[in-house]
Formats: C-alpha cells, structure tokens, sequence
C-alpha cells in the first residue's frame, strides 16, 4: 500500500469520524473537560501545577511522599505521539526500556532482569493496580494515559515482591462525568507511520459513566531489507479499552475496566555489526552485497520456506475491577485482575541470507490476583494501611528452532530442536504500613511484608529431524557442537518465604521535606526456562536480596515558580539474578554474588515567565558488581572472567535531560507552544558478558515540537520531531549463535532514526 494512498483514507477516516462526532454532539469544539486526574493547576495561574500520585497508594502530592519518584504526564505523552512503553520513558535519566528477542528489559539505577523467559521482571509493571511481569507485558501498544510514576530502588511493602530495582506505577483515564470525545492522528510519511486514537466519554446515567478508547498503529518500518527488498519491521497494531464507573453512593466507586489488543509485526530490526571471515565466506555466494555495519541495512532471513519467516503475533488481554468504599473514619479496597497474552515470535537466529538457523517461538502467560487494601484516614496522629495479596500465574513456552547446515562446508546435517516449558507461579502475601506523626513536621513510616512464592515446573528437550517433532535420538552430532543435551524433567518445585522491612523518617517543617529511609527487597527465585544441559543444580535460580539506604530533600518555592527534589542512595544486592548467552545456542542463568547501585538523583522545574518553563533532571550513578569472580567472558577471552568491580549493564555514569516549553497567545484566542527535550546518555554495556564491542557509547538526542491550538482548544496541529540529531544508537546488541564454530560475531538492535510528523487532534463535548 502507497504511502499516498494510506495518507488519503486515513484523512477520510479522520473526517468522516469528525463530522459523525460533530452531529452527535451540539456543543462540538468546546473546551475539553480534562480528566483533572494527575495534576492541579495553580489558581494563579503563574506558578507550576501541583503533581499528585499515587505512589504509597493514596493521593499524595509529589512533594509530600518521601521516594524517589519521576512523573511523567499523560498530556506530555499525547503530544509525542508516544506509542510504546520505551518510547516514554527514554528520557527519564536511570531508566531504561529496551526490546529483545525475548520481550523488553526494564532497568532503573542499573538494575533489571536479563533475556530469559522464565525471568520475573526487577522493575515491576503496574497499570490501575494490576501487576504486569513479563517483557512481553510492555511491549505492546498502551493508551489513554493519564500519568506514568516511576519509584526508583525497592518498593516491596506496598507493590510487593520483584519490585526490587523499582516500579512503574501506571495510571489510565477514568469516564468523565461530562461528555467528550476527540480524535487524534498521527501521521509520519517518510517510514510509512500512521496513528489514528478515538476517545468518547460521558455519563450514562446519574451513577453510572463509561470511557471508550480504541488505537490503530501502522507502520513500514526503518531498516531496509536488502536481500528481500521490504522495510521492516512493518507492524500492523490496534488495541481498545472499555472502563465503567458506578457510583451508587457518595461513599462507593466501582471500577470496571476491560482491554484487549493485536499486534502483528513482519520483519526484525537487527542486524549484523561485525562478522569473521568465516561467516562473510558462508555469505558472500548467497549475497555478496550484505553489509556488516550498524546503519538500518539487514540482510536476510533464508529463502526456504521454513527459515524466510520473521514475524511477531501478539494478543494481549485484561480486565480488572476496583471497588473503593468509603467508610467514613476508613477506606476499603478491592482491585481484582485478570490478565494474559499469547504470542507466536518467528526471527532468524544466525541474523544472515544463510538458511542456517531460524526460531519458532509460542508463549502464553495468564495471571489472576486479587488484592484487598483497608487504610485509615489522613491527618491523624497514626495513620496505617494494610491488606492481603494474592496471585496465580500459568506460563507455557514452546521454542523450534530449525538447524541446516547444508549451505555450509559444515558436516553438521539438518535437524529441529525442541524446547517445552511450563511453570506455575502461586503468591501469597500479607502487608501493613503506620505512619506515627510525632508533630505537624516529624513523622516515622514503618513498613512490613510477609511473602510466600511458590512456582513448578516441566521441563522436555530434544531433538527430531527436520520438519519433525518426533524425538530423534540419533542426531547426537548437535550436542557435540554445543547445542544442548536431551533431558526431560517433571513436578520440579521451589518455593521461598521472605521478610521485608522498610522503614523511614520524614522532616517536613515548612515548603522543604527531608527523609531518610530503609529497605529490604527481595526478587524470587525460579528456573531457567533457556537451559540446554538439564542440570537441575543449574536451572534452579536463588533468590535476589536488596539492603537499600536513601537520603532526600523535596521542595519549592513559597511562589510555585521553583519545585526540585534531589536523592542520594546506595543499594547492596546479594545472590543477584543474570541471564547471559553463551555465544553458542543457550541464555545461561544464575546468581552473581554481590553487586551495589549507588549515585545521586536530582530534578527541577523552573516556571520562568508565565509563558516559559524549564526543566533539568539527572543522575549520576555507580552501578557495579561487588564479587564475580566467574563471571562470563566476551568472546575469546576465555571460559569464565572475574567481573568483580565492573559496571553493571544498562548502568551509564551520567544520564540527564534539559526541557523547555514556551507557550503564547495568538489572535483571535488561538494559542502555540514550543516543546523542547534534549536528552544525554553516558556510555553503557548492553551484554551480560560486558562485550566492549556491542556497548553503546555516549550519546545526544533531542525531540520538539510546535502545537497550534484554537480556541477552547478544539482542533490542535502538531509538528513532531524526534531524535532530531539523527544519532544512531542500539539498545541492545550480543553475539550471533554457534561462536565456536563461525568466530566473532555480532548483532544489534537499532534504534530508530530521526522521524519528523504531523499531529492533528479534535475534540468535541
């Protein structure tokens, strides 16, 4: 499909949806009634809005609550057209969101979780409550936000187990007790982008309101296929959410909320950055123009019908429901969750033209929880809050991978391997946190959390013939060049009981707030689903435990017109949980011993004028291991390598952004506004074996925009631009399989370039 042909009835579908919302409502064009969610404004008008969160699981303002916490707004996300998870947090310093063969790695402060899909995630993902914690979670598209919180180091009283490098506290819009709708379209010629989001709103009856929300993404991708000659990946994506509130009462809310997506994405965005002579040989008769070097031009997958399949099908599903009642001296919570995806991953595994390698991957992932939450009232001498959790979660993963080497001098045949896992998650906790306020100033916080995690697994490898899933034993050649071992392990189980504590003190005795605090993590142990060996000793995996100590000062000016906050912490992680590919077929897991996170975090706004207003955030940080003696060694260097005193990955000394906005009138009540965000990033490594060759070095990116906006801001034109400086970065990089045997190679996952759009939004009430 031409862009032009897209670009038209696109355009009519944006009018016709425009004119059908006009004639539904009589007051169409009228100012938008805003959710009122998230932020405050100022009476005044010339000071900086109050930011309220939920990050202790009350409405709080931001200045009050003492963590560490970055707020980014739904507003700022609209206005960028932002369409996935990492796309919105790249630029919150110590923070990273990266995407993988195996779903996306979430860091803070340098702590996360490694490619493994039996990996829990370190950074726990929360949207209205419900928790989210795989890499696949986030992958997919997300929509109608109203406020992203992301709580930096442990959050394991109130958010629970594997919130030990943070967590991401998501909040959607809630139906708005008047009527609105709007349309908004996104358009980006040059890479074939198009958006297209559809918002109504309003009461159904006195008690009763409803929100609808629906997304459309396309996309033809920004790295050219050579050998195939297509641009990928191409993604053809839509979602939708429907949320009900009830109010019955004053004193009852009911919640429901529920949301189902597709994504279907053809194509990959890695590609080979070195090869050996060895592999450039193997390559050069199939397609002697391939290149070799980070700059969005691939080649490959293979020809045969079963290896020229690189693909993602995705079908991600929740529903939730919240209920608060209102018990006068006493709230009560009910969040109920249900949540799930399945997805089938097809990718070329050698990442050349060669019909060599190729992968097969189905996952599916359910959870059920349920949450019941009873807090006290705020103000009093003593406040408390407290409940129980529970959860259950089934993950089922199956992996082919098809191996021929007959384009090859190699004497190694044809054949499949065959991975099936499955695990079972059951969690049970309990928790209270009472605040004792000593004075109108001084208040100690105390926190506790009683866990009980217990998974099972099945585990089955082997391998069959080519285009077989019958159990070959004879094709012993495949274990001897490293691919793994048959095995077959069933009814496995680990369980673990753990004790968490936090404690902090909080000095407020005018507009500036001092703490101090204390906290235990703790991450669950469990099995490696990529093992190739079946040792048992070897996939079981240990517990992760964080000590973590944080210092703060939070404020602002008696005006409004300066807010800043600024943290140091020093975090100590025992029996640290690492997944690293072993430059041949398998991700290894394991415990490093020890490892510290410690640095200094610091944020400020500035509202200037009443028409311009700054900002600056930044963190210094040293993330490194403690004790790794027998750490894993880049290629070459050996078998084991002692990482001792070495920077964790995703760990940049330096990371900081600068912001700006200026907004002004026009005549006849239009307005405009300029956005600015340029963004810094230190070098860091991006391979568990600490590879200096895929480490992205430092880097310099900046986005803007201009937005137009008419009266009672009706109708808003955008232009948007993004990595403006047009840096070429990856996020994630590593060695291409069978080392042993085809030498020092590599793949990387590139980012994307610079991209300039245009932005058009109505709305209606």
């Amino acid at each position: 499909m031409s862009v032009a042909y897209t670009i038209k009835a696109r355009m009519g579908l944006l009018t016709a949806t425009a004119l059908a919302l006009s004639l539904q409502s009589p007051a169409a064009f009228a100012q938008d009634a805003g959710t009122g969610q998230s932020a405050r404004a100022d009476a005044s008008g010339s000071g900086l809005d109050e930011i309220i969160v939920t990050a202790r699981k009350r409405e709080e303002n931001l200045l009050d609550v003492p963590v560490s916490v970055a707020v980014v707004g739904g507003q700022s996300l609209d206005k960028q057209g932002v369409q996935m998870l990492g796309e919105a947090l790249k630029a919150v310093p110590g923070v990273s969101v990266t995407p993988t063969p195996v779903g996306d790695l979430l860091f803070i402060r340098g702590i996360g979780s490694g490619e493994n899909q039996g990996f829990e995630m370190s950074v726990g993902t929360f949207v209205d409550g419900v928790y989210f914690g795989r890499g696949q979670s986030s992958r997919h598209a997300f929509l109608d936000v109203d406020r992203i919180e992301v709580l930096k180091g442990p959050q394991p009283i109130l958010f629970g187990k594997n919130t030990i490098g943070g967590a991401l506290n998501i909040t959607t819009r809630k139906p708005t007790d008047t009527f609105e709708a709007s349309i908004q379209e996104y358009i980006e010629p040059q890479f074939g982008t198009f958006r297209t989001t559809g918002i109504l709103s309003g009461p159904l009856s006195d008690t009763l309101a409803a929100r609808v929300v629906v997304r459309s993404y396309i996309t033809d991708g920004f790295v050219k296929n050579t050998f195939l000659g297509t641009e990928e990946p191409r993604r053809r994506d839509w979602v939708g959410r429907a949320t009900l509130a009830w109010n019955p009462t004053d004193r009852l809310e009911v919640l429901l909320k529920g949301e189902y997506g597709k994504a279907r994405m053809r194509g990959g965005r890695a590609q080979i950055s070195k090869a050996s002579p060895t592999l450039r040989q193997l390559i050069q008769p199939i397609d002697p123009n391939a290149e070799y070097e980070l700059n969005y031009r691939k080649s490959g997958p293979g020809v045969a019908n079963r290896f020229n399949r690189e693909f993602e099908d995705a079908s991600t599903y929740n529903a939730n429901l919240t209920a608060t009642l209102d018990l006068g001296s006493h709230t009560l919570t009910s969040v109920t969750s249900y949540a799930g995806y399945d997805v089938d991953y097809a990718f070329d595994s050698d990442f050349t033209p060669l019909d060599l390698i190729h992968q097969l991957w189905d996952q599916s992932w359910r959870s059920w929880a349920q949450e019941l939450r009873l807090a006290s009232a705020s103000g009093g001498v003593f406040e408390y809050q407290g409940g129980v959790y529970l959860s259950s979660e089934k993950l089922r993963s199956d992996k082919l991978a098809f191996l021929n080497f007959s384009q090859t001098p190699l004497p190694f045949g044809s054949g499949t391997r065959v991975q099936n896992f499955r695990q079972t998650t059951d969690n049970w906790s309990v928790f209270a946190e009472g605040t004792i306020n000593a004075t109108d100033a001084l208040s100690l916080v105390a926190g506790y959390r009683y866990t009980h995690d217990r998974k099972g697994m099945d585990k089955r490898f082997y391998f069959s013939d080519l285009g077989s899933l019958t159990p070959n034993p004879n094709l012993t050649i495949f274990s001897a060049i490293g691919l793994g071992v048959p095995h077959q392990l069933n009814d496995i189980e680990r369980s673990t009981n753990n004790h968490s504590l936090a404690l902090t003190l909080r000095y407020k005795p005018g507009d500036v707030m001092y703490y101090a605090s204390y906290t235990q993590g703790f991450k669950a142990g469990g099995f490696d689903e990529g093992d190739t060996k079946g040792k048992l000793d070897a996939i079981i995996f240990d517990d992760e435990k964080v000590d973590s100590f944080e210092i703060g000062i939070k404020g602002e000016s008696a005006d409004r017109r300066l807010r800043g906050q600024i943290a140091a912490f020093y975090s100590q992680y025992d029996n640290l949980q690492v997944s690293i590919f072993d430059g041949v077929a398998a991700l290894i897991v394991g415990n490093a011993a020890a490892a510290t996170s410690a640095g200094v975090e610091a944020q400020a706004q500035f509202a200037a004028s009443d028409r311009l207003t700054l900002g600056v955030s930044a963190t210094y940080l040293k993330s490194e291991y403690d004790s790794y003696p027998a750490g894993p060694c880049p290629f070459g260097q050996g078998t084991t390598c002692n990482l001792t005193g070495k920077r964790l990955p995703y760990a940049p000394k330096f990371s900081g952004t600068l912001n700006a906005r200026w907004e002004d009138g026009l005549a006849g009540g239009w307005t405009y506004s300029i956005d600015g965000q340029l963004f810094h990033s230190g070098s860091f490594f991006t391979a568990g074996d600490l590879d200096p060759f895929v480490a992205q070095r430092a880097f310099t990116k900046l986005d803007a925009s201009i937005t137009l906006t008419s009266p009672n801001e009706a109708f808003s034109l955008a232009l948007v631009g993004k990595n403006l400086t047009d840096k070429t970065t990856a996020h994630f990089g590593d060695d291409i399989p069978l080392s042993n045997i085809l030498g020092n190679n590599y793949e990387q996952y590139v980012d994307p370039p610079r991209t300039i759009a245009v932005q058009l939004q109505f709305k209606f009430r």
